[in-house]
């Protein structure tokens, strides 16, 4: 009985997830052509990622999911104070940054075009992307997987509730931004869904989540990559120094983060 409403559970909301995701690419798919045609391009940017997504796909795909019970973990309680949101920054920042490391690589060697968020466009419309990135998408983001999606997987258990809703929230960046995203976004749904478990609260994973697109979204994007001391240095704080420090740290906290996942 309990597998049948397990199943159901991770049915309904991976068709929630579906839902949201062709609702948001077919309403912008109609409508996108219409507004640029009539709208000046940034309104019609914003439109397309925040109002179409948030405010007509969302309550679309709550649907799915409506009803259905939420629990939370009995793991220790974790008080999101800066020592522990520092530590868990730099975990995941580093671990995704060497987890989407071979995938980038290939990517770059293969010279497969991605739809990542490039340094020209950062900077032609600064204030456009800081709302969206640092501001906006971790708020909905966080909501939606974390608040609508989490609470609810964790009717099958930590565990599974933390790392199938990191899975959920990598697969529409693999849509979005490419493959490379994937193990990114994975490593980061992870963390997200650990500090929410540990806490009870939402907003520390959005605090992490800004935190690391301004990081690894905006900052890795604008670094002057082409000057041989900016490249060298680049390589030695985002390959080396906090990749490292990263492990360093998890397996320290190895002991607390099975805790968790009990």
């Amino acid at each position: 009985m309990d597998t049948k409403k397990n199943c159901l559970t991770v049915i309904r909301v991976i068709a929630s997830l579906v839902v949201w995701e062709v609702a948001y690419r077919g309403v912008n798919y109609f409508i996108q052509p219409w507004l640029s045609a009539r709208l000046p391009e940034i309104i019609s940017k914003l439109i397309c990622s925040t109002a179409v997504p948030y405010g007509i796909a969302l309550p679309v795909a709550y649907l799915v999911i409506r009803g259905m019970k939420t629990a939370q973990s009995s793991s220790p309680l974790m008080k999101p104070g800066f020592k522990n949101m520092a530590k868990i920054f730099i975990i995941q920042s580093g671990l995704s940054v060497w987890a989407m490391l071979p995938m980038g690589i290939l990517i770059k060697v293969l010279g497969i075009k991605t739809h990542e968020v490039t340094a020209e466009e950062i900077l032609a419309q600064p204030l456009f992307y800081c709302f969206l990135l640092l501001i906006f998408a971790p708020v909905m983001e966080e909501f939606m997987f974390r608040k609508l999606f989490l609470e609810r997987l964790m009717a099958l258990g930590t565990n599974p509730a933390v790392l199938l809703s990191a899975v959920i929230f990598a697969v529409p960046h693999l849509i979005s931004q490419g493959p490379a995203q994937v193990f990114y976004t994975f490593v980061l749904g992870l963390s997200f869904a650990y500090v929410t478990v540990r806490t009870r609260k939402l907003w520390p994973a959005i605090v992490l989540h800004s935190l690391s697109n301004l990081y690894c979204g905006i900052l890795a994007a604008v670094w002057p990559k082409d000057v041989p001391v900016f490249l060298l240095a680049y390589a030695a704080v985002y390959i080396i120094a906090v990749p490292v420090t990263a492990v360093v740290l998890t397996a320290l906290n190895s002991k607390r983060i099975k805790e968790t996942l009990t």
